[in-house]
């Protein structure tokens, strides 16, 4: 990245309530006030959107079947009378014996919508001259295969052409629009001009693929910023107003960093050609995280499975005919809503008129490890805590931010993979060394982890030590609250040299940009990170205080 270094404001543009809201919430934690009980809202909703996005070619391999498996995949649905989504590349409409298979899908409950890789004859219809690979018409490299390796100017080129002949084909604009990633600037653009409701793109796989991210939502759905499609706008005015869904159903202990499956391939996730995705045991696990006995569920608890054709027939089909069985069990208990991806987004866009709290709790590890897992999102930061073993850390802290701008933002990528961030406070991936954990440790050896949701907003988790002492953490929309514990971060020299404590805020720098955290407890630099001890037993992070 190449910014300048700016500095973060004090603004509460809207936020006055909320900041109050945390003042009153201090006041509880370390003095017993009581608090009056607000009105009941409606329980959280658990969704499932079966997605599966279909190219007309894979230069890969040039046998392929691709017409197979989306023909299994729209078959399988049918069968068990499930809302779906299909999401079509460009070349795919082009296709006659692909567009055979979508006439023979269920009108009433397949979405089509559109996949937007940039492939050859998108790039000629449109004017624009292909740079893909000697004889690729389709290339996963982020240059040409995605928007942003493209100018503003061709990247609108490129959605009236695709938005074209979607509506000369199907008498409509689509609704649902998928990529592995998609940049801010485009989102916006498909929005506004045409009226996208739901977006998806990958979630983080730092073990797979050009199609890096580090930060934002962990899960579920999000309005993002203008400037920086994966961070969740703060204020309103800088969103694009379309959420966007993360894809596919992340592992809340293993989707990290480079953490894999079960076996010797594939990312932990419900992906049905990956190994989690194909075992049952672990599959029926993440059916009870998200949707059958959801722990410390706050907001969405958004699920996604579904699968590209090019991993062919015989792959995608040993996973997902138990998956599709088990969804649509769990439908028919009312335990999940299996939905359009359109409709997703229209009722979340009705249902939030600004970004929301969502959590994803694995109190259960399927690998009998005891590991236990608390995501929590707001549009201020994201969080998780990890108890593995006897340690309790938290080893991801990430900040949004409205004016972090995405690398792509206004520039092409030239190269062949793309990596988008948002401000870190906390990340083992990016800040671990060979002898620096790169996350936030609480002190003590513990022997459990509970959680409980407080309100509509509040999450706690409650550590009991093997010495019978406790800890709590109060994750809040705007601030981390850590009772009875001290905190020690341990990061690489690039990251820990530059923060230091300014007035009643630590200040840090990544990617030469430079933001605050506001502190309440003792800041002491050490030799590997820092030191944070509580004052009045209380150590708050308020996350919310210093915005753009």
């Amino acid at each position: 990245m190449e910014r300048k270094v700016k500095g973060d404001t004090l603004s509460l543009r809207g936020d006055s309530k909320a900041v109050l809201g945390l003042v009153f919430l201090a006041g509880v934690m370390l003095f017993g006030v009581g608090a009056a009980k607000a009105a009941p809202k409606p329980a959280p909703r658990r969704v499932m959107n079966i997605v599966n996005f279909v190219r007309g070619c894979d230069p890969r391999d040039p046998k392929l079947d691709l017409v197979k498996p989306f023909r299994a995949e729209v078959e399988l649905n049918t069968k068990y009378n499930l809302e779906n989504t299909v999401l079509l590349q460009y070349d795919a409409i082009l296709r006659e014996d692909m567009m055979a298979v979508v006439k023979a899908a269920d009108s009433e409950r397949t979405e089509i919508g559109l996949w937007f890789e940039v492939v050859k004859p998108m790039v000629e219809s449109a004017g624009l001259k292909w740079r893909g690979r000697n004889g690729w018409a389709w290339d996963w490299y982020i240059n040409p295969g995605f928007l942003m390796a493209y100018t503003q100017e061709q990247r609108r080129i490129l959605c009236d052409e695709a938005f074209r002949l979607f509506k000369e084909t199907f008498g409509h604009y689509p609704e649902s629009v998928g990529s592995w990633l998609l940049d801010a600037y485009s989102m916006d653009y498909m929005a506004e001009r045409y009226g996208v409701k739901a977006f998806c793109i990958c979630r983080e796989q730092d073990n797979t693929d050009a199609y890096g991210l580090r930060g934002g939502y962990f899960n579920g759905a999000y309005y993002p910023s203008k400037r920086n499609m994966l961070s969740a706008a703060i204020d309103m005015e800088n969103a694009v107003k379309t959420p966007v869904f993360k894809m596919l159903t992340p592992d809340p202990i293993y989707n990290y960093a480079n953490s894999v499956g079960p076996g010797p391939h594939g990312p932990p996730t419900l992906e049905p050609v990956w190994e989690s995705g194909q075992t049952k045991a672990i599959t029926d696990w993440y059916f009870r995280i998200y949707a059958e006995d959801p722990k410390g569920l706050l907001g969405l608890s958004y699920m996604q499975t579904g699968q590209e054709n090019s991993f062919g027939y015989d792959a995608i089909m040993k996973g997902l005919p138990y998956q599709i069985q088990r969804i649509a069990e769990l439908r028919d208990k009312g335990l999940l809503s299996v939905e359009k991806m359109c409709d997703t987004g229209r009722r979340f866009a009705a249902e939030n008129p600004a970004n929301c709290v969502q959590t994803q709790v694995a109190m259960e590890d399927w690998r009998k490890l005891g590991r236990k897992s608390v995501w929590y999102n707001s549009k201020f930061y994201r969080a998780n805590l990890l108890m593995d073993g006897k340690r309790l850390f938290f080893r991801d802290i990430h900040k949004m931010s409205d004016s972090y701008e995405e690398p792509y933002l206004h520039k092409v990528c030239k190269g062949w993979q793309a990596l988008y961030y948002t401000p870190p406070v906390v990340d083992e991936f990016l800040f671990k060394t060979k002898d620096r954990t790169g996350v936030m440790t609480l002190d003590g050896e513990f022997a459990s982890l509970e959680v409980a949701t407080a309100d509509d907003e509040t999450l706690v988790a409650t550590a009991k030590r093997t010495d019978g002492s406790t800890a709590e953490v109060r994750l809040t929309r705007g601030s981390i609250f850590v009772r009875g514990a001290t905190l020690t971060f341990e990061g690489k020299d690039e990251f820990v040299q530059d923060m230091h404590r300014v007035g009643d805020a630590l200040s840090m720098v990544f990617g030469n940009y430079r933001y605050k955290v506001k502190l309440d407890g003792q800041f002491a630099p050490t030799q590997k990170g820092y030191l944070l001890r509580p004052v009045n037993g209380v150590i708050a992070l308020d996350l919310g205080r210093y915005v753009d």
